[in-house]
């Protein structure tokens, strides 16, 4: 059921279930740049410039003014920071679905599934999660989606190191040949099945998969009194040490 869903779109408004964070939201118009809200976060522009790849991302008020060709990599670490994103994109017309959507690898969609199912046939980081909402602005469509990390239906096993050494990135060429992380149990709690893969924000190595829960749980809102669930007892930041550098005293491990 749609209300059992983490994350979801009631109108215009992002409902969220206990436990889960602060989620993004992203702009597609029809024209133009990305127009993306992000959580507020000390750095997000850094975040921005060092894993999304964004040279000069522009800051103006509460909102971020980004390329309109940084958008899958935008999606693909949100997801992975996150836990979830919502895009409202904006078409002009409509038409039938085509191999052209059903293997696409952008984003942008001129289809009458209205984006549900842009790119479901090709090898992505991300799926929808819900319904897509739609609203008729008149000159044209508006369409709501949430986005999370790429499930499993295999069941899930204990990560042995499958990605030591790899360089974490966000674009599909570099992702080809990873597994998906929700094909291993979270490293830090070992009680439920991962979502995203963590990386060493000094050093830049893919570390380990997590759940959404044990990857935000640093950040300031992670605490009850915040809406947020506390974390398993089972907590264990051992994968800490998946990281090649995590030995240099000089430039210490991040979360």
């Amino acid at each position: 059921m749609t209300n059992d869903l983490p994350v979801r779109i009631v109108g215009e408004r992002v409902v969220t279930k206990p436990g889960i964070g602060p989620v993004p939201t992203v702009w597609l118009p029809l024209h133009g740049q990305v127009i993306a809200e992000l959580p507020p976060r000390k750095g997000n522009r850094r975040w921005l410039h060092e894993t999304v790849g964004i040279r000069s991302p522009h800051f103006n008020g509460d909102q971020w003014t980004l390329p309109r060709s940084s958008l899958v990599r935008l999606i693909t670490a949100a997801v992975d920071r996150y836990g979830f994103i919502v895009l409202w994109r904006d078409m002009s017309q409509l038409s039938q679905c085509t191999s052209n959507c059903l293997n696409a690898t952008g984003i942008e969609c001129q289809c009458s599934c209205l984006g549900a199912h842009h790119g479901q046939d090709a090898a992505g980081w991300f799926e929808v999660v819900g319904d897509v909402v739609v609203a008729d602005l008149g000159e044209c469509i508006r369409t709501g989606v949430v986005y999370g990390a790429r499930g499993s239906d295999a069941d899930a096993v204990v990560y042995d190191g499958e990605l030591a050494g790899e360089r974490y990135c966000v674009d599909r060429i570099g992702r080809q040949n990873w597994p998906a992380a929700a094909q291993f149990m979270c490293a830090s709690c070992m009680t439920v099945r991962a979502a995203v893969w963590d990386h060493c924000h000094t050093h830049g190595f893919v570390r380990a998969p997590l759940c959404n829960r044990c990857n935000t749980r640093h950040w300031r809102g992670w605490r009850p009194q915040y809406g947020r669930a506390p974390h398993s007892r089972n907590l264990d930041d051992s994968y800490y040490r998946q990281c090649p550098k995590h030995t240099d005293t000089w430039r210490m491990c991040s979360a």
